[in-house]
């Protein structure tokens, strides 16, 4: 009756508004995060970092966030926003693959 037989579990894997295809699962190892609520803007920065990334031969994988609770952790309040190894260098506005590539550049180390 009072046994743990009868609690159930807590769900302590964090669930995206996409239905996880952002591999939320896979952010503590993320070096290069979007961050943006499936909107056309977050997901068009989420395709200019990939292929910016592609370009410079970077071998990371990037990972798109959408829940909307992970993004607050960052401190970000407008999205899109990009993440390189754990800091927001970009919010806000439609990140290029130039822009991308830019940034990637100088905080990608």
């Amino acid at each position: 009756m009072f046994g743990s037989k009868n609690k159930k579990e807590k769900n302590l894997t964090a669930q995206c508004a996409c239905g996880n295809q952002c591999n939320i699962g896979d952010i503590e190892k993320a070096r290069l995060i979007v961050l943006g609520a499936c909107c056309k803007k977050s997901a068009t920065s989420f395709e200019n970092v990939k292929i910016a990334a592609t370009e410079l031969n970077i071998n990371e994988t990037v990972v798109n966030i959408g829940d909307m609770a992970k993004i607050a952790e960052y401190g970000v309040m407008q999205t899109p926003a990009f993440v390189i190894d754990s800091k927001v260098v970009a919010y806000g506005s439609l990140i290029t693959v130039e822009k991308a590539k830019e940034l990637i550049k100088v905080n990608l180390v």
